[in-house]
């Protein structure tokens, strides 16, 4: 699965009230989406374990419609750039 795929899927997960692991172990940093993180906030976590052995930890709180938006840039993306990566 592509890192794209991963990251629609995330966001289907996402909009479902999970959390989510994206590029988790991959070579380089990962990324979490706590919902519910320290702070009673959503957070995002990244963490490179095999790099710098650095963890960042951002809470913040997203707009009403960030997934929707993600999605449709998303969708931007990969209708520009799969069919040039197939061919």
């Amino acid at each position: 699965m592509s890192r794209l795929e991963g990251w629609a899927n995330a966001l289907d997960r996402l909009d479902a009230g999970e959390d989510v692991a994206w590029m988790e172990m991959s070579s380089g940093p990962s990324i979490f989406i706590q919902l519910t993180g320290e702070r009673d906030c959503p957070e995002v976590v990244v963490e490179d374990e095999s790099g710098a052995m650095v963890t960042v930890r951002v809470p913040l709180v997203p707009p009403d419609n960030w997934i929707p938006d993600h999605r449709q840039r998303l969708h931007q993306v990969m209708n520009h750039w799969v069919p040039m990566l197939s061919g």
